[in-house]
């Protein structure tokens, strides 16, 4: 059976690769973790099933420039009644003004389409703490239209290390890399230890082989390490495994996972330059082949301010 890529070899801000193969893997644990009294309403005997077609029909949004990731399932209630309720949720990875009214026009379009209630869900991974969206609402001559949607900072979590660390569930390790990837933006070699500090915790939950695997490249992902030290950190993970009596992530994994995520981050560099700046030079396309993960990062960063191409890679 082929391989199934790992989320970490995806551009860097393709950014609903790595939260949706989370979501799909551990749906039910997301919303007890995050929403424990929707979770403890669901029915989950009866399964449920993904509606991501149907979520693309409805809200018929670009792929392009996308930096958040939404999930559309069916479940049913624990009330017994035949009916069935649609979980829309989304992963807001940025500040949008109109963010509220999208999350507005998204909800009414599936309640039309299925006529079934829709409870709409938000995790904020972004690092505003003042941005914190929960309503829409626009009102004309007496008519008003409300949407109140519960919503998720994941900065919030900022204090509550230790309850994370105690946490069985999956998504208190992707909590824990997300504010790791926040607090060492600027600091790589807090970023490996903390990398490390992850992955020993994430070998010592007793999961299945792929399943680790799939959490650790969420993590690999979100705590990208400059080439220089990626090599310290497979050192670590050989260490780590040998201690542990398993081997995971091998060094052809490790080999391939690192490469792919350079390339997608040089591939999706190129796109946005040609998106703002143009068909890129030769010479361009060859500084941005030589250049480190470091490197593209930085100058991805820098292209969402720059006014010139010289403004990117001075």
């Amino acid at each position: 059976m082929p391989k199934k890529p790992h989320p970490s070899t995806v551009p860097r801000d393709d950014y609903d690769t790595p939260w949706k193969d989370v979501l799909d893997r551990w749906h039910r644990q997301f919303l007890e973790f995050f929403f424990p009294l929707a979770a403890a309403d669901i029915d989950w005997s009866r399964g449920y099933e993904f509606l991501d077609k149907e979520l693309q029909k409805v809200t018929r949004r670009a792929v392009v420039g996308r930096r958040h990731a939404d999930k559309l399932i069916k479940v049913w209630r624990c009330s017994g009644e035949e009916t069935w309720v649609l979980i829309h949720t989304e992963v807001q990875g940025d500040r949008e003004a109109d963010f509220p009214r999208r999350l507005y026009i998204d909800h009414s379009r599936l309640t039309d389409r299925y006529n079934r209630p829709v409870a709409t869900f938000v995790v904020l991974t972004d690092n505003h703490p003042n941005w914190r969206p929960v309503r829409y609402a626009h009102a004309l001559w007496g008519c008003r239209a409300v949407l109140e949607f519960p919503s998720i900072k994941l900065l919030d979590y900022r204090d509550r290390t230790a309850e994370l660390e105690a946490s069985p569930n999956p998504f208190a390790l992707v909590v824990l890399a997300h504010l790791a990837a926040t607090a060492t933006r600027r600091d790589p070699a807090a970023r490996l230890e903390h990398k490390i500090g992850l992955t020993r915790r994430l070998y010592r939950l007793g999961l299945e082989r792929d399943a680790i695997l799939s959490l650790y490249a969420f993590i690999d992902w979100v705590l990208a390490l400059p080439d220089a030290l990626e090599e310290d950190d497979h050192r670590c993970i050989q260490a780590l495994e040998e201690a542990e009596h398993m081997q995971y992530v091998t060094t052809a994994e490790r080999i391939g996972i690192q490469k792919g995520h350079r390339e997608g981050e040089a591939a999706m560099l190129l796109r946005l330059i040609a998106r703002k700046f143009g068909p890129p030079t030769e010479a361009v396309r060859e500084r941005i082949a030589r250049a480190d993960s470091e490197t593209l990062l930085e100058w991805s960063d820098r292209i969402l301010t720059a006014q010139t191409l010289d403004e990117v890679l001075h």
